[in-house]
Formats: C-alpha cells, sequence, structure tokens
C-alpha cells in the first residue's frame, strides 16, 4: 500500500470535513480530489462503479484498495498510520466506545443534518417549494441529539473521554454546518452549555478554522439570501428518498 492515500471529498460535506480534520492534526500524507457535488459529479455511475455505489463521499483510494463511510475511513487511517491513540482508541474499551458513538451518530445527530439542508439547499436544486416537513423532521432530530450530548459532555471534557477523538470532530461539524446556516443559535447554546463550551474548544483547534472555511461562506451566502448554482438532481442529504421527480 502506498504512503500516501488520496482523499476525495467536498468541503461542504459534514463528514468530509471530519476525515479531512483527523488526517491534518495527524500529519496524514495524502492527496486530495474534490468531487463537484454541486454538478452531480457524484451521481454519475461510472463513478458509483469506481468508488461507491451510494455515490456519497467521503471516499479513500489507497492503491487499489477503496474504503467509504467516514467512520470505516477512520479506523482504516488509524491502522495504516498508527495514530496517537487518543484518536481511535488503543483498548479495547477505548475502541469500543468510539465505535459506539461512531454507530449512535449515524442514527441521530447525522440525520439531523436535513435541517441544515432543506432549509438552505433544497431551494438550489428543487426551486421552492414546501419542504417544511422535512425541516421541522431535521429539527427535532437535531434537538434530541443535543440533548444527548449535553448529558455526555456533563461527565466528561470530550465526547469519550477526557481527550478529543474522531467522535467529536463526527459531532462537531455536523454542529459546523447548523451554526453556518444558523440553524443552531443562542436559544441552543443557553439550552445545551455543555455542547456550546466544548464546541467552542474545539472551534479554536488551528485545523478547524481551515477546514471550516468554505461551509461558512456558503452559509453567508444563503443567509444573504443568494441561491447556490447547481445542476444535481438528488439530495445531499444521506438518508432521504427526495429527488427531483418529488417535487416537480
Amino acid at each position: 500500500m502506498s504512503s500516501t492515500v488520496r482523499f476525495l471529498h467536498h468541503p461542504t460535506s459534514q463528514p468530509c470535513r471530519a476525515v479531512q480534520q483527523l488526517m491534518l492534526e495527524t500529519n496524514t500524507p495524502f492527496d486530495e480530489q474534490i468531487i463537484n457535488l454541486m454538478d452531480g459529479e457524484n451521481e454519475q455511475q461510472s463513478f458509483k462503479d469506481k468508488y461507491n455505489p451510494t455515490g456519497q463521499v467521503p471516499i479513500l483510494c489507497d492503491d487499489g484498495f477503496v474504503v467509504w463511510e467516514s467512520s470505516a475511513i477512520a479506523f482504516y487511517l488509524n491502522e495504516k498510520f498508527n495514530f496517537p491513540e487518543n484518536w481511535l482508541g488503543v483498548s479495547a474499551q477505548q475502541r469500543a466506545t468510539i465505535q459506539q458513538y461512531c454507530h449512535w451518530h449515524t442514527s441521530f445527530l447525522r440525520r439531523g443534518a436535513g435541517a441544515f439542508f432543506y432549509t438552505h439547499f433544497a431551494e438550489c436544486i428543487w426551486g421552492k417549494q414546501d419542504y417544511s416537513k422535512e425541516i421541522a423532521k431535521g429539527r427535532a432530530i437535531l434537538d434530541d441529539s443535543l440533548g444527548y450530548l449535553e448529558n455526555w459532555l456533563s461527565k466528561n471534557i470530550y465526547l469519550c473521554g477526557d481527550q478529543i477523538s474522531f467522535a467529536d470532530l463526527q459531532a462537531y461539524h455536523e454542529l459546523v454546518s447548523h451554526v453556518a446556516g444558523a440553524i443552531v443559535n443562542e436559544t441552543h447554546w443557553v439550552k445545551h452549555p455543555q455542547v456550546k463550551n466544548w464546541f467552542d474548544t474545539i472551534s479554536e483547534r488551528p485545523h478547524s478554522k481551515t477546514v471550516n472555511g468554505m461551509i461558512m461562506q456558503v452559509g453567508a451566502m444563503r443567509l444573504a439570501g443568494d441561491l447556490i448554482p447547481m445542476t444535481r438532481k438528488t439530495s445531499l442529504a444521506k438518508g432521504t428518498e427526495i429527488t427531483l421527480e418529488n417535487y416537480r
């Protein structure tokens, strides 16, 4: 296997940013390839056949080996590059705790991304429509998830203990998007002060600022009423069945 991996991603994607920050934090050697999600490069059958049948990013290529799903990528990189133990754990218990969060994340906080997507991106794809049901569902999942995070962070400095781990990066980058799009605001922070302290702590890491640049710009554009040009036809939000046909 090569000493340098190839990372296929887009900087507006929350899971992509989590993996990218992990690689930056650990000085992992990688070459990057930006996948044009806005124009649907990832929707092409040739892309799905070559890299990921779902068309989702991030994707990691290591010579002829291809792996997708952010958590799987993180654990693969840890095995390959032997990261400091805090990121993915070294003992069976540490690894299980971090994996436990990663599994929970997929079913809870990650699904709350619909609040951000349907508030700010759906109109760019399908035009002005009533997306209120999707937005309400995403907000409900997000609010529920914030309650879990608040509880965990009342016991530990970070989600899986006293040191930052990949679990924190996964959760953090979901909330970065919600902050960029003003989905999470002062009302949420007052209700979840432990989450706010944790969020602010991770935001101060130099690589956080590097990775967050584009999503903050995109959020500012949408809050100003500017549309993001898109020619793609399907949702960017994982776990949704909505396509163009649903909104004709």
